[in-house]
């Protein structure tokens, strides 16, 4: 498709747009209000395309001065009209619909003008080659036009209008700022590193914690008890003041009462025990001291 087949087209779609906006429901999927926002999108993407991509390109020619000087008055005409229709909430009524008559006629004596005059001088005066690179951005302004609605953003910012793919200039953007901020980060990290290590050492006084949650002096005193307890029992005489200190006041235990390595537990005197054989075992006479051979009979 050449340039003049390209424009040709869009006067097409713009003309049959405006037919299906004056035959749409007043509600529904298909309603004017939603066919009228795609018109006027789609008129503005063609005018926006013939005023910064075509008509440049035929200024230059005197021939063409008068013809483009009366299509600009028909754009801003259009423009003027297409606004105030826009601008009115109630798209459905009568009124509405004369003024959207009148928009449509505008936009044909438009069409009319630029196909049976400046298309057919245009035609005449751009070569071939000429003509097909102004088809070429005037393709990219459209796509431009339809990527900056989609992305929110200004036509000038499109990579499409300049002939670079949207995705992929998008993509290296992305990825370099990605990098951007890593090094950024890892500045500022390193310079916060630098600065730590530079900083003096400053000496803290800490108070010693105890190993044990205990009062002072417990562990201790209890061990300084069990190593008298031990030392009272290899005394003559030991036993018998270890089992009146063992009972202590009102039959309480007293501290000596615990049991260790070096403390370990006695049966009542008498008895006789593995720990303790030297004694009577109960209802027999008095056991055989450690040590002894029992005589078979």
């Amino acid at each position: 498709m050449n340039l003049w087949q390209m424009v040709l087209s869009d006067h097409a779609n713009i003309e049959e747009l405006c037919r299906e906006v004056l035959r749409a429901s007043p509600s529904g999927p298909n309603s004017r209000a939603e066919l009228f926002a795609d018109f006027e999108l789609e008129l503005d993407r063609h005018l926006r395309a013939e005023q910064n991509v075509l008509y440049p390109a035929l200024a230059h020619d005197g021939r063409t001065e008068s013809y483009l000087s009366e299509i600009d008055h028909e754009h801003h005409d259009i423009r003027r009209r297409l606004d105030a229709l826009a601008a009115q909430p109630d798209k459905n009524g009568r009124r509405w619909s004369l003024d959207f008559k009148d928009l449509t006629g505008i936009i044909r004596h438009a069409f009319t003008l630029e196909e049976n005059g400046i298309l057919v001088m245009a035609h005449g005066i751009l070569p071939p080659r000429e003509a097909d690179k102004i088809r070429r951005a005037y393709e990219r302004e459209k796509i431009a036009s339809y990527e900056a609605s989609r992305w929110h953003l200004p036509e000038a910012m499109m990579p499409s209008r300049y002939g670079m793919p949207t995705g992929m200039a998008f993509g290296v953007l992305a990825g370099l700022l990605a990098v951007g901020g890593a090094a950024v980060a890892w500045s500022m990290s390193r310079h916060g590193s630098s600065s730590r290590s530079n900083r003096p050492l400053h000496r803290v006084s800490r108070r010693p914690e105890r190993p044990f949650p205990l009062k002072a002096g417990v562990v201790d005193d209890r061990m300084s008890r069990t190593s008298q307890g031990s030392m009272s029992r290899n005394r003559p005489g030991a036993s018998g003041m270890r089992e009146t200190t063992a009972t202590g006041t009102g039959g309480e235990d007293s501290g000596d009462n615990w049991f260790s390595s070096a403390n370990p537990p006695r049966a009542p005197s008498g008895l006789s025990t593995p720990l303790q054989p030297g004694g009577t075992a109960p209802g027999t006479s008095a056991a055989a001291p450690a040590g002894s051979l029992k005589r078979e009979p």
